[in-house]
């Protein structure tokens, strides 16, 4: 009588893909894609990050939810894991229409309450571009 081969190794190889998609998805963001300001200066940034977003009306939105100001400051304390520091980092995505005002007043009420790591992003500055001053 021959034996049967054994099955379960390929059901672990399918279980940990099954792992790996379902966490995979639920790292996929979703949102609307604005037009970042160039920069020459700009870096990566690694690690866990919560995405901000300030569009051309200065409309302050993260994870799809528009925030006013008592909901920044909300996240923003939550955020600061109980004064520990070792919360997400803030990334704020702002439109290149985005009113300063809102800019400025977005960076002030985090900074005010005990948000130490806020980065502004931008999109890659490209050589001999149209934001180049050389160009007419």
């Amino acid at each position: 009588m021959a034996e049967e081969p054994d099955i379960t190794p390929l059901l672990d190889v399918v279980f940990i893909l099954l792992l790996f998609f379902v966490l995979a998805a639920t790292f996929t963001v979703r949102g609307m894609d604005l037009d970042l300001p160039p920069a020459q200066s700009g870096k990566a940034v690694s690690g866990k990050v919560k995405e901000l977003r300030l569009d051309n009306r200065g409309t302050l939105t993260c994870d799809g939810v528009v925030l006013g100001e008592e909901g920044l400051v909300a996240l923003v304390r939550s955020n600061a894991d109980h004064g520990r520091g070792t919360g997400a980092r803030l990334v704020l995505k702002a439109s290149g229409e985005a009113p300063v005002a809102a800019l400025l007043r977005v960076v002030d009420t985090v900074r005010a309450n005990g948000g130490q790591q806020l980065v502004i992003a931008t999109s890659p500055a490209v050589a001999g571009g149209s934001d180049s001053p050389d160009t007419p």
